[in-house]
């Protein structure tokens, strides 16, 4: 099911030509942000990992869980710094929609919504909780993997990614995608797993070297079968990788800060009971916000507000101008 509405028709303008060009000129990064398998293997079991978990997205944020009480957190920040850049009206692009949490939190607060996710299950999920939420009509389901987005150059007010980069096989290119789709002096917001999670680095099974034990051990036991065996793990950086992971896309990094501290684990088991890991949780987040920023450096993620900047040009009278020109512009190449 395609929804058709009027920003529908610039928005997806033809763009093959500057893609092309924008791939070559990809930036590259030396941290594990561009670290893959064979071209395409891990986007393979990745798309095919969330396609099938759908449900469990669309359900895990209504969770009494510690995991489920950071996703709200971390989804909470990525509408509250959207409603900062935004105003209603405004196009933002959800990438790596899931089950269309942030995407409908964002239209029944008046922006029109492109959920983008290179799983169709997801984009269903998208569809029906939209339609649930009585704002269909303002969301509007692309099937895209991050790294060639199918949207239109610079017809974003916003471009928001929560939860995705660590899970993209070329990250770089992923970002460079979301500006290249932002419009000038529009804004990107992304998260990443943090490299420095105090929650993680004191549970050995998020240290590298016991994950490619892991992975070692799955593979010798499945030596005789036909495929590898699943197991995918995030990426992570710190937020010096994440900074230069945006400028080298030419996005300009404002505002980082830390979500979520726990689940409180050791090798994958709680080692505090749920409800004292919810307000162990709760205060930390507490603590980072209002009275020890530098706190934020130690939580499970990073999210990060960057903005691409506006034309040389341009000056605050004429820039409504010029956003209309784009849209004139993007409807002429479609």
């Amino acid at each position: 099911m395609m929804l058709r509405r009027p920003w529908g028709r610039w928005i997806f303008g033809g763009h093959g030509a500057r893609l092309s060009r924008h791939r070559r000129a990809a930036p590259s990064a030396s941290t594990d942000l561009t670290a893959v398998d064979e071209p395409g293997y891990r986007t393979h079991r990745v798309t095919t990992h969330f396609r099938h978990s759908a449900g469990y997205w669309n359900s895990v944020y209504a969770g009494r869980t510690v995991k489920a009480q950071v996703y709200r957190t971390r989804l909470a920040a990525g509408v509250a710094w959207t409603l900062k850049v935004t105003v209603p009206g405004d196009v933002a692009a959800d990438v790596g929609s899931g089950a269309g949490h942030l995407t409908v939190a964002l239209a029944q607060l008046g922006r029109d919504v492109v959920a983008v996710d290179a799983a169709e299950s997801m984009l269903e999920q998208v569809l029906s909780n939209a339609a649930q939420a009585g704002v269909a009509a303002r969301v509007r389901p692309v099937t895209s993997q991050a790294q060639e987005l199918g949207l239109a150059s610079a017809t974003c007010a916003a471009v928001i990614a929560i939860g995705l980069l660590p899970w993209v096989e070329q990250p770089a290119l992923a970002v460079a995608e979301m500006a290249r789709i932002t419009k000038p002096g529009g804004h990107v917001i992304v998260t990443m797993d943090n490299t420095w999670s105090v929650a993680r680095g004191l549970d050995p099974v998020w240290h590298a070297s016991v994950r490619r034990l892991i992975t070692t051990c799955r593979r010798l036991l499945a030596r005789r079968m036909s495929e590898r065996p699943p197991s995918l793990w995030p990426a992570s950086a710190n937020r010096g990788d994440l900074d230069r992971l945006l400028r080298a896309a030419g996005l300009i990094p404002l505002e980082f800060t830390g979500i979520g501290f726990g689940p409180f684990t050791f090798l994958g088991r709680a080692v505090v009971p749920n409800n004292v890991g919810l307000r162990l949780d709760s205060r930390l987040q507490r603590l980072a916000e209002r009275r020890l920023p530098s706190l934020a450096h130690a939580a499970v993620f990073t999210i990060c507000l960057a903005v691409k900047p506006a034309e040389e040009t341009a000056t605050d009278t004429d820039a409504p101008v010029k956003s209309e020109s784009v849209r004139e512009a993007v409807r002429k190449e479609g």
